[in-house]
């Protein structure tokens, strides 16, 4: 009897622990993965971009929209690293991924070396521009691959705030022709 109740309570202990932890892991495909780590690429060049513009002591308009990414794109980051540790993913990776942190590292350089409003134009430019291809990315590919409908949620709603993203860039864009 004791062997018995002892196999009993390790059969459901092992239940208990184990099982939610790798349903959890199961439900995100590695198409999943890879759209969280293109989004997450993005947030952070976004997030490092801005961090750079603000301590270039930029115009008021600029200074309020970089402000708005850090908070912004810091939030969606946020629920990319919940999502993550919901699902015990451990490395957020992929090709897509890849390419956008190599393309946020020389725009970063890039930008890194101008001053005043030479800056401003740059930074407000390159928020235009790559705010519509984060859209296009999200749209055109990554909500067509996603799986899990936690993921597409996410994804659709990343693309609302992306499409505000770049109309407030875009308004900042006109005012500073003007």
């Amino acid at each position: 009897m004791k062997i018995r109740n002892f196999l009993l309570a390790s059969t459901i202990t092992t239940l208990l622990i184990a099982s939610p932890l790798s349903m959890a892991a199961s439900k995100l495909s590695s198409a999943d993965i890879a759209s969280l780590a293109a989004v997450a690429a993005i947030d952070k060049a976004e997030i490092m971009i801005s961090v750079v513009a603000n301590n270039k002591n930029p115009s008021s308009g600029v200074a309020d929209f970089a402000k708005m990414m850090i908070d912004q794109h810091g939030s969606n980051l946020t629920q990319i690293l919940d999502m993550t540790n919901e699902y015990h993913i451990n490395s957020l990776t992929g090709s897509a991924a890849e390419k956008l942190k190599a393309q946020a590292g020389k725009e970063l350089m890039t930008l890194g070396g101008l001053k005043d409003k030479e800056f401003d134009k740059a930074y407000v430019d390159a928020m235009v521009s790559g705010h519509q291809a984060a859209l296009d990315l999200i749209e055109k590919n990554l909500l067509k691959t996603a799986k899990s409908d936690e993921v597409k949620k996410f994804l659709e709603e990343t693309s609302v705030a992306v499409k505000h993203h770049l109309e407030a860039a875009k308004k900042l864009q006109e005012d500073m022709k003007s």
